[in-house]
């Protein structure tokens, strides 16, 4: 006798196969289909339609689309660039206004200008202590004078600060004069001032 001999299924062997078969699965199914795992199934890959020449894709980044809200976008707006400021103009000499306000200033001393006219090129308590002193001579008898600036020298101490020394006539003799000038709104005006 062989050893590979044909078993004709009885109930008993079938018996046991059901008795091995997985619950829930039908009794006429193959084994191999009972223990089957499911898989995840995905679709294949489709290759992209080929474009025609005309509108092949010029060489260059990618275009990108924005994903931010349009109040992120007016944030992220750039921003115009500030135009400097222009530069101001520069200083007149110094010089030119200490011979004016020495000549004014003798003149006015002298009673033959009004002092008034020099409240814009002098500061405040400069003024009044000018009119403080015209007060006191009281009034001037005699010619007009007119006084004339024989010359003027500016030393600059700082960018916004100049002293001069001015050598006046007043009509009768000479005389030497000490100014300190200051800029003050972009224009100079006299802060201290001696006529010897």
């Amino acid at each position: 006798m062989s050893a590979l001999t044909a078993h004709a299924a009885t109930p008993a062997t079938q018996g046991a196969a059901r008795a091995r078969r997985l619950p829930g699965t039908p009794a006429g199914q193959p084994a191999a289909i009972r223990r089957r795992r499911p898989r995840l199934l995905l679709l294949p890959p489709v290759d992209p339609p080929a474009r025609p020449a005309e509108e092949a894709v010029p060489p260059g980044p990618p275009p990108s689309w924005s994903v931010r809200s349009p109040l992120t976008e007016a944030a992220w707006a750039p921003r115009p660039v500030p135009t400097p400021e222009p530069e101001p103009a520069p200083l007149p000499d110094p010089g030119d206004l200490a011979r004016a306000v020495v000549v004014c200033a003798v003149e006015a001393l002298a009673g033959a200008r009004p002092l008034a006219q020099l409240v814009r090129w002098l500061t405040p308590e400069l003024y009044e202590h000018l009119a403080g002193t015209r007060a006191a001579r009281g009034a001037v008898t005699g010619p007009v004078r007119r006084a004339t600036a024989r010359s003027a020298t500016v030393c600059r101490v700082a960018e916004e600060v100049a002293e001069a020394t001015v050598v006046v006539h007043d009509g009768l003799r000479v005389r030497a004069a000490a100014v300190r000038l200051e800029v003050h709104r972009r224009r100079w005006r006299a802060a201290v001032l001696e006529i010897y």
